[in-house]
Order: structure tokens, then C-alpha cells, then sequence
């Protein structure tokens, strides 16, 4: 019998600031992946961001995310998929920016594909399976269980400890125009750091911890700063120490950056002043030359949703 599935994925940030590859946070702001399967050959099928770029071969994530789901389950289990499926990606979140777009598309894929084929695996297996693709795991986890969590990676069952996710915080992004890679960002972070940068983080991570499992909003303010990876980074995302004092100068109780950059993320008390932050920053950034789109949305509580539909010949 041939299914069909939609599933909608939310735009997440990874790191927080402190919490470097252990902390992420979902947005209310979603991308799909649509599969349906069984179906008469092969099709993929992109729209919204990258449609004209993202390739929609075996190179395609989503499509490759479905092979590693085949090759994990594997047996009578997989065989709607190994039959054929169409595949549809609505991409709408920005690429390369930091937001956890390619956690999208491959955590989309595999919980699709875990649906057609009758759930085989728990979500915590789809969880190991997106990390070991991403090479990380925080923007899989959010993305998977919504809100703001923490996770613990092991080879056996990775620990995800939700922190919640607070009410009326909204995030102010400045999404500037160019893209980022994380493997490039990554390249720039040293092997080793000094002891006591990892302690300061330590504290702040501490302190990020208890502003969101005890609202104490007050502490946001000493939580972000990161001497781990954003110093290091600040080469490759221009203004970036800028932005975040443009962003603490308009009222926002935080800012960090998004991922592995370019974005930069201010958390808010409230949608005016998300917006005000988001235009103040996106400012400062044009000043310098470079084009960005500002953006303003809450934390999202629910990670991944789905629907069934109607299957169409």
C-alpha cells in the first residue's frame, strides 16, 4: 500500500553561546520533507531555498539520510522505500547560515521514512543516525524534541535532557546574505585550549542552564559569552562582536552566535523589542557592506510534527 507523509521540521540553533555541540534550541519556523512511497521509480523534487542549486541526486542530503535509514533497518521492513519513492523537499530555511538546515532535511527524511516503514526504529536511533551525518548533535536533538535541550552523545543511547522551553522569548536574527559552512568554521577552532577558557565556559554554561530551567531571565545577560568558539570564529562573520552589542544596546538579554555562524541570534523579551534588535543589527551589518534579511521568531516547544495524506497517482 502505497503512504504518504509530510513532515515538518523546525529551524534550530546549536551551541547557545557556552554550550558548544550540547546545547540547541528549536524556532517556530519549519521546513518540510514530503515522501511518498511506494511509487514508480526515483524523484526528488526541491522547492524554496537552494531550489535552483540543491542537487536532487544520491548527492542530495534527504536522499542520503534515506540511504543510511535503508542500510540501519534493512530487511522486509525497508522494502517500500528500496520499491521507489518521490521525495519532496520545501526548503525555507536559509542554507549555511547557522540554522540547522541540513539537520532539517536529513532529520525530515529519516522521520518520514521511519513513518512509511512503520516505525522500526525509536526516536533516539533516528537521533544517532542524523548526528553521525552531521557530525554533531545538538541542531539534530532540537530539531527532534523542540525546545531547548541538552544532549549527551554516546555510541549506545544518547542522553536528551529537555530544559524547557520559556514563554515569551523571542529570538532577533540577523541573517547576512553570505554562507558558511560548518566544516570551514570548524577549521578554525584550535585542538587544544587554555584551562582556563574551558572553565569560563563551564561557568556560563552553568549559568545558561539555570536562566532557562528556573526563568530567571536576569542571568541571560552573563550566560552567552564563550571564549570555545565564537572568538575563533570572528574572522569569518564580519562585525560579529558588533552585532552583539548592538543587539544588547536595544534591549535584547542575550546574543550568540547561531550555530557555527554567520547568524546572529539575540534573545528578546518580546516580539517589539525582537524587532527593533533585529532591524538595529541588520543596520549595523549593511553599514559594513554587507546585505542581510532580519527576522524575528519565538522558541518553538514541539520539535518534529507530521501529517498523513492523501496519496495522489
Amino acid at each position: 500500500m502505497t503512504k504518504s507523509v509530510r513532515v515538518l521540521v523546525p529551524a534550530t540553533m546549536g551551541n547557545l553561546g557556552p554550550g558548544f555541540d550540547c546545547l540547541g534550541a528549536a524556532l517556530n519556523w519549519t521546513s518540510e520533507v514530503h515522501l511518498t512511497a511506494p511509487a514508480d521509480g526515483w524523484s526528488v523534487t526541491v522547492e524554496g531555498e537552494g531550489a535552483d542549486e540543491v542537487p536532487t541526486d544520491q548527492s542530495n542530503i534527504a536522499v542520503q539520510a534515506l540511504d543510511r535509514f535503508v542500510l540501519a533497518v534493512g530487511g522486509n521492513r525497508v522494502k517500500p522505500l528500496q520499491s521507489g519513492y518521490r521525495l519532496t523537499l520545501i526548503n525555507r530555511i536559509p542554507l549555511a547560515r547557522g540554522l540547522g538546515s541540513s539537520a532539517a532535511a536529513r532529520v525530515g527524511a529519516l522521520v518520514a521514512a521511519n513513518l512509511i516503514c512503520d516505525r522500526p526504529l525509536a526516536r533516539h536511533q533516528i537521533l544517532t543516525l542524523a548526528a553521525q551525518m552531521e557530525g554533531h548533535w545538538d541542531n539534530a536533538a532540537a530539531a527532534l524534541f523542540g525546545g531547548i535541550i541538552a544532549v549527551c552523545p554516546s555510541d549506545d543511547t544518547p542522553l536528551v535532557v529537555p530544559l524547557g522551553s520559556p514563554e515569551n522569548i523571542w529570538i532577533a536574527l540577523c541573517i547576512p546574505s553570505y554562507r558558511l559552512e560548518t566544516g570551514i568554521a570548524r577549521q578554525v577552532l584550535p585542538k587544544k585550549v587554555p584551562l582556563s577558557d574551558a572553565v569560563y565556559n563551564l561557568s556560563r554554561l552553568a549559568v545558561l542552564t539555570a536562566a532557562v530551567t528556573t526563568r530567571d531571565r536576569s542571568l541571560l545577560k552573563w550566560a552567552m559569552d564563550d571564549r570555545l568558539h565564537q572568538p575563533y570564529r570572528a574572522k569569518l562573520v564580519k562585525g560579529m562582536r558588533d552585532l552583539f552589542e548592538q543587539a544588547q544596546r536595544n534591549g535584547a538579554m542575550g546574543a550568540h552566535l547561531s550555530g557555527a555562524g554567520p547568524t546572529v541570534a539575540a534573545w528578546c523579551p518580546d516580539q517589539a523589542t525582537a524587532a527593533t534588535v533585529a532591524s538595529a543589527m541588520c543596520h549595523s551589518l549593511e553599514q559594513k557592506g554587507v546585505k542581510c534579511v532580519g527576522r524575528w521568531v519565538p522558541l518553538r516547544a514541539k520539535g518534529v510534527v507530521w501529517r498523513w495524506e492523501t496519496v495522489s497517482r
